[in-house]
């Protein structure tokens, strides 16, 4: 199964947790599209790698645009990672992704330390770097739900989970 988190912060977060959440049996915008491929996941990310992750805390950003449940809300969640190989784009050594607190609404990647993960980063849009300055400062995007995934620790199984992004890899 893949996972990962919204792309577009703030405007596509408020409508998609507005979506989400005020409008009950309506398709959330954090729903896989339609016809969605694997290859699509790679050619949209900044940044596929795969990582051990070394640490998550919740960020000191708020949003205004989250939901009335969310306490204060702090719902954007950072992840620190130790890189093991990288597909596309240019990771930061022991840098810092983000996603969100939302898991069970679907905007977010339930990730755990000590866990390897295949990452798919979608970096932050213009709009969102303008109205989140201070969250933009502090990572390089927001973790795919559609593509990313824990990876299991048998190593053929690994090398099968990773088989398709390292073809990938070699035609970008």
């Amino acid at each position: 199964m893949s996972m990962g988190a919204c792309s577009r912060l703030p405007a596509f977060f408020a409508i998609a947790l507005f979506t989400a959440i005020c409008v009950p049996g309506t398709a959330s915008a954090c729903f896989m599209p339609v016809g969605w491929t694997s290859q699509q996941g790679f050619t949209k990310a900044a940044l596929v790698f795969r990582g051990l992750v070394t640490a998550t805390e919740l960020s000191p950003t708020k949003l205004a645009t989250g939901p009335a449940d969310t306490n204060d809300g702090r719902i954007l969640v950072n992840v620190r990672y130790e890189i093991a190989e990288v597909f596309k784009g240019k990771p930061e050594a022991n840098g810092v992704i983000s996603t969100t607190t939302l898991i069970m609404g679907g905007c977010g990647v339930p990730v755990l330390a000590g866990q390897s993960f295949l990452f798919y980063v979608d970096a932050l849009d213009e709009e969102a770097q303008k109205a989140e300055p201070e969250f933009a400062k502090q990572t390089q995007g927001m973790i795919s739900i559609y593509d990313s995934q824990m990876l299991p620790p048998n190593p053929q199984l690994l090398d099968e989970a990773l088989a398709e992004v390292r073809a990938f890899a070699k035609k970008h």
